[in-house]
């Protein structure tokens, strides 16, 4: 049995179990409800959800009955819930946070202030925090994992995920001592700039998807927010705003396509995504290596003749693997993904032209998307992080294509935005 296996099997064993809360109870949140009960060790006791109808569903599925469910308007009234047995319902994020008997906190709301808000609060009370809202994380996740660092707690990307796959493979890589040319994933979508969710309705609804989540899909917006948030993680760059994206054949050709003298880039160390050739769903890296030796090994291995290698991870599955996330983050402190300094920013683009008092509707909607950029870049042209921009109002018109500046929009001035405006001046 593998260490975290044979711990979290004798922590049932013994009764006690990593108690978990999870803050969102869309799709992702109530698949990791509903598997958690397959993972030995771990518990989610907690669940919040504006929708108490969702949140109730969910624990019926986990296998509670009505009687087992208790609905609660505080951390108190949740406390006393959990020691009389009962699974918890809440209606708001802030909650669970605030409760003992939570141990860590997943954050599955895909509502960037309210992550924020949820995480905050749990750091401050000493819960460990693992971020599923990647629109969260890539605005102000580096100063969420100092403020985790400093109150002796873990804030952490999420296993399953695609940026903390790519980190699983990037702290392989690395450990071994391979230099990163390039670290991406595979787009699961076509790419459309302009996909709005009016216009993505049918294919939403087949897929048994919030249009907006499906927009921020199919727009890149999402590919964008996960690839800043490796980039954080692991000190890497961009070659171009808004990555390259090539369109691949196979696997195989990424070690050519990802090259400074084949391919498509002009610099090593950054993050992209690939299209087709079956990369998708899963992420890769593109790793080189100056020592001879390791290069007649891989070859021998049928890794090909280099410079450039492919690690590729064929599969993510974030509706269970968070899981095993918060059980690390319980016993050992330790993470998945932890950003540090920012190198890259995913930046707000007019998906349409905007008019003067018009109201920009944020990520997954019809105004605007997201495209990553570096850090030092995005600062010097004043540009807008596109998780800051739900509500603002266009304060001058901006054509189609042109990058939001700060002084282009009048921001609401949320938790987000505060943490931002602290990261900035730290960083």
């Amino acid at each position: 049995m593998t260490r975290l296996y044979a711990q979290l099997e004798a922590l049932e064993s013994s009764g006690e179990q990593v108690s978990v809360a999870v803050l969102g109870v869309g799709r992702m949140g109530r698949s990791l409800a509903v598997t958690s009960q397959y993972v030995s060790g771990v518990e989610v006791t907690t669940l919040a959800d504006i929708r108490t109808d969702r949140a109730r569903e969910a624990a019926r599925e986990m296998g509670y009955d009505d009687a087992a469910i208790a609905e609660v308007d505080g951390p108190d009234d949740g406390d006393a819930a959990r020691e009389s047995g009962h699974l918890v319902v809440a209606d708001d994020a802030l909650v669970p946070p605030q409760m003992d008997d939570v141990d860590v906190v997943i954050g599955a709301t895909g509502h960037p202030d309210i992550g924020a808000q949820a995480a905050v609060r749990s750091i401050l009370n000493g819960k460990h925090v693992v971020m599923l809202t990647d629109e969260t994380d890539a605005a102000v996740g580096p100063y969420l994992g100092l403020l985790a660092s400093q109150s002796g707690v873990v804030y952490s990307g999420a296993a399953g995920d695609e940026p903390g796959a790519v980190m699983e493979l990037y702290d392989f890589a690395r450990s071994l001592g391979f230099e990163i040319v390039a670290a991406g994933k595979g787009k699961n979508n076509p790419l459309d700039r302009t996909a709005t969710p009016e216009s993505l309705a049918a294919e939403a609804e087949q897929k048994d998807l919030n249009p907006e989540i499906y927009t921020a899909f199919v727009d890149g917006t999402n590919s964008m927010l996960e690839m800043t948030m490796v980039a954080n993680a692991a000190g890497l760059g961009v070659d171009t705003r808004g990555l390259h994206g090539p369109e691949v054949g196979s696997v195989s050709e990424l070690s050519d396509v990802f090259d400074t003298e084949s391919g498509v880039l002009t610099n090593s160390g950054v993050v992209d995504y690939a299209l087709g050739g079956g990369v998708a769903p899963g992420v890769f890296l593109v790793v080189t290596t100056d020592d001879q030796t390791v290069r007649e090994d891989l070859e021998y291995l049928k890794m090909g003749s280099g410079p450039n290698y492919v690690l590729h991870r064929t599969y993510h599955i974030p509706t269970i693997e968070p899981l095993l996330t918060a059980a690390r983050a319980e016993l050992y402190d330790t993470a998945n993904l932890i950003p540090q300094e920012p190198t890259v920013d995913t930046v707000t683009v007019a998906k349409r032209d905007l008019s003067a008092g018009e109201e920009v509707d944020g990520i997954g909607g019809s105004t605007v998307y997201g495209l990553a950029e570096n850090a030092d870049v995005a600062a010097d042209e004043n540009l807008v992080p596109v998780s800051l921009v739900a509500g603002a109002t266009v304060e001058r018109p901006v054509e189609q294509g042109e990058a939001l500046t700060y002084g282009d929009v009048s921001l609401r001035q949320g938790e987000l935005y505060h943490l931002r405006q602290l990261q900035d001046s730290h960083f």
